[in-house]
């Protein structure tokens, strides 16, 4: 990924804190504050509260002009976060604070969020990620389509690598997956059929580079629950060709539609689509601030 140097002392930040997200706490507000006043930024207006108040939390952010938005919390709250900074032009710094943190891992290692803090203003640069759409939502990791509603319910257990309790606690979610095939479109490709379509960003794509300027479709037919399971484990730190029965491409475009709602998952939050959506290619979706260590 290419990035520009950035001097903090500049810059006016912000910070939202979701403490109903179970990776921080009432407490947590004061240690950012510390931690970016040891890094030099003495002007940071902060947010902190629960699921409920997020909206509000979003919305008198927006009222001030801000040059970074910190977002320490789930995967919802850091893609709402991240669409605002797409839409108004800001840096987004997102932090780890829920379960399955797909893009603070993807950007910043599996570190905690005071780490992953800590490191970033240490040697701040700017860089540009691509990702994806659909429809109004944007996505900067991946898209998991076919993935049953109950996953969800799975995640800390598909996270601690317990795979037999995830399997237990899923175990009607995974049956109905195999009742229900996803119809998918690569590109102008034909309808061709999958129990699991996943669509992935260049920012963990194996094979691609930011410049390549594309997604990675990857096509995987599953033949049982754990098996299920170990692509999910995979799939949520990038190791996507771990798993077996898995067809890859690269595009611009991926249709899906389905007899039934598709269960999709965005980013490791789950969006509600209706029976048939496109996935499309966004080459400059948010502005974000990393380590200039992590950049390769």
């Amino acid at each position: 990924m290419q990035s520009t140097a950035i001097r903090l002392s500049e810059l006016n930040f912000g910070a939202i804190i979701n403490t109903s997200s179970g990776g921080c706490d009432s407490g947590s507000e004061a240690e950012l504050l510390n931690i970016l006043q040891d890094a030099g930024v003495t002007n940071c207006k902060t947010w902190c509260g629960q699921a409920d108040q997020m909206e509000r939390s979003f919305a008198e952010a927006a009222a001030h002009k801000l040059d970074v938005l910190i977002v320490l919390g789930g995967d919802g709250t850091i893609r709402t976060a991240a669409g605002a900074c797409s839409r108004r032009g800001m840096y987004l710094l997102p932090l780890p604070g829920g379960t399955m943190n797909m893009l603070p891992r993807a950007l910043y290692g599996d570190v905690s969020w005071e780490n992953a803090l800590k490191n970033t203003l240490a040697h701040p640069v700017t860089t540009v990620l691509s990702g994806g759409r659909v429809e109004d939502n944007q996505f900067f990791v991946a898209a998991i389509v076919g993935v049953p509603a109950l996953w969800a319910e799975t995640r800390e257990s598909i996270r601690e690598g317990d795979i037999v309790d995830a399997i237990k606690t899923g175990a009607v979610a995974f049956q109905g997956m195999f009742a229900t095939k996803i119809q998918y479109s690569i590109s102008s490709e034909s309808k061709r059929e999958a129990e699991v379509v996943a669509v992935i960003c260049p920012l963990i794509s194996e094979q691609m580079s930011e410049s390549e300027q594309a997604l990675e479709a990857a096509v995987i037919n599953l033949e049982n629950a754990a098996e299920l399971i170990r692509f999910a484990t995979a799939a949520a730190v990038g190791r996507w060709r771990d798993g077996g029965n898995i067809s890859l491409s690269k595009t611009t475009r991926v249709t899906v539609q389905s007899t039934t709602d598709i269960p999709i998952f965005l980013d490791g939050e789950r969006v509600k689509i209706g029976k048939k959506a496109e996935i499309t290619f966004v080459p400059k979706a948010v502005n974000v601030i990393v380590s200039a260590e992590r950049i390769g």
